[in-house]
């Protein structure tokens, strides 16, 4: 019985919007900053917005996530980015859920830098698997831009499944088209600011904000809010040689914390044999 509760609650919220949104997994750094992460450029931007894939070497990420805790929920990603002159290539997998109510989702992005602007596209195949009512997939297209206005402004887009594409039944949550706006500004070296507007055709704007310390080269504290539904998120990174990994928790009001980690394992040109 208390199974068969758990599936009616994730059923009722996969249907909202803000569930929606929360049930996605894209590294502990951009839990911890709320999301705000538009304009980042980072490997997990193949995630994202594929427009802020590295353009200078290969990474490989991977991650986990117990989501709220109490539902015994798990999100996992794995990715791979390259570049090619000033293209930007990447692959990735990620899950929701557990056996009762999963979603699975295969990626491919590509992104083009010229100059101080960049354009990425994403495609995805998301399919959703329910207990008792089986596996429905979509397909979908992202496309995004990031310019780097000064060394302290950068601004980036993402339009997500800009195709609308939508499920033939109101059982699987069908992905959002909308649009989000970020802009990070750098005031000092250590220091990074962050904030998102995202907005679709029938809900309400969010707006998310993150802010990021550099305690030593190493070391970075994060955290980030979301105002509705009001959810705060805290994390730390750090950041050796060869490895950045990622550690950061988070509190929704009406679903409880959640707990991540990932990491993000460059391969520059150097460490090839």
């Amino acid at each position: 019985m208390s199974r068969l509760i758990v599936l009616l609650l994730l059923l009722l919220l996969a249907g909202t919007y803000s569930y929606a949104q929360e049930a996605n997994f894209n590294g502990a750094r951009n839990e911890s900053l709320a999301e705000a992460t538009v304009a980042l450029q980072t490997g997990w931007s193949l995630f994202t917005n594929p427009s802020g894939m590295n353009y200078h070497e290969k990474v490989l990420m991977a991650g986990y996530q117990s989501k709220y805790v109490q539902l015994g929920i798990h999100d996992g990603a794995f990715g791979f980015t390259f570049p090619v002159n000033n293209t930007a290539l990447g692959i990735g997998v990620a899950y929701f859920g557990d056996e009762l109510l999963s979603k699975t989702k295969a990626i491919a992005s590509a992104s083009h830098k010229i100059g101080k602007t960049s354009l990425g596209i994403k495609t995805t195949y998301e399919q959703w698997n329910i207990n008792e009512l089986g596996s429905k997939g979509i397909f979908y297209v992202d496309i995004g831009g990031q310019m780097v206005i000064t060394d302290q402004f950068t601004i980036g887009m993402v339009i997500t499944n800009l195709n609308q594409a939508k499920f033939d039944t109101l059982n699987y949550a069908s992905p959002v088209t909308e649009v989000k706006v970020g802009i990070n500004y750098h005031p000092h070296e250590k220091l990074l600011l962050l904030a998102q507007l995202e907005k679709d055709v029938s809900n309400p704007a969010l707006l998310r904000l993150g802010i990021e310390y550099l305690v030593s080269p190493n070391i970075a504290l994060r955290t980030g809010i979301l105002p509705n539904p009001t959810s705060g998120f805290a994390g730390i990174g750090f950041n050796w040689k060869h490895l950045f990994l990622d550690l950061s928790g988070s509190y929704q009001q009406n679903l409880g914390w959640s707990g991540s980690i990932s990491f993000d394992v460059p391969l520059k040109k150097g460490d090839e044999k």
